[in-house]
């Protein structure tokens, strides 16, 4: 029998949101261009009706649009918890609108007329990006269906133990034995598959963490 190939991962989407029809066919075409691949979109209503959020990519989003503006997308999008990253391009550059878009977490801004090199530049970052906040996601996934699998006894030495105390210390806070601390531990450690503290506090502090 022959070998079973390799799923191939999916190809990351530049996804251009921007009212500007001239701007999104020449935008399409250099995409094209220089082998990657980008979808276009006339509005921020539409991104969210046709575009698939689940996949790779980035979106290259002008701020000012009719109806839903980009800064608005972008709240949208955080809310939702897609971790697509954003690169705003505008002709309308003002300090305060970047200033606002940076700090709510675009990862770039490009001023129109933007040249070749920097929007290949930050595409290819962006696209970096997301690979390692969807990575993070699935490793976050991963650990935390590992926790959901602890009794509530076992949940709450794993709380302690994150904390740094020892068997003597967790035992008092239960009012339980250490014998019994002891058990509840060897079974915590074994469904997390956890081989020391270094273990348990890392992934008490992923499944703690916000998402990204």
């Amino acid at each position: 029998m022959g070998e079973v190939a390799e799923p191939q991962p999916p190809i990351p989407t530049v996804h251009i949101i921007d009212d500007d029809a001239g701007l999104r066919i020449a935008l399409l075409g250099f995409f094209e261009s220089v082998g990657m691949r980008a979808a276009a979109f006339e509005s921020a209503g539409a991104f969210l009706e046709h575009a698939d959020l689940s996949q790779p990519g980035c979106v290259l989003l002008d701020i000012g649009m009719p109806g839903m503006t980009g800064l608005e997308l972008q709240a949208k999008l955080a809310g939702l918890g897609y971790p697509l990253p954003i690169i705003f391009i505008t002709g309308n550059a003002s300090v305060a609108t970047s200033v606002s878009a940076m700090k709510a977490g675009a990862f770039d801004y490009l001023v129109k007329p933007f040249r070749s090199e920097s929007l290949i530049r930050a595409t290819e970052q962006a696209f970096g990006r997301n690979a390692e906040l969807r990575a993070r996601t699935t490793i976050a996934l991963q650990m935390r269906a590992r926790v959901e699998r602890l009794t509530p006894r076992e949940a709450e030495v794993f709380g302690h133990v994150s904390r740094g105390l020892m068997n003597k210390q967790i035992a008092h806070e239960m009012k339980i034995s250490e014998i019994m601390v002891k058990l509840h531990r060897g079974r915590m450690m074994k469904k997390l598959d956890a081989r020391s503290v270094a273990d348990v506090v890392r992934i008490f502090d992923e499944v703690d963490r916000p998402d990204p």
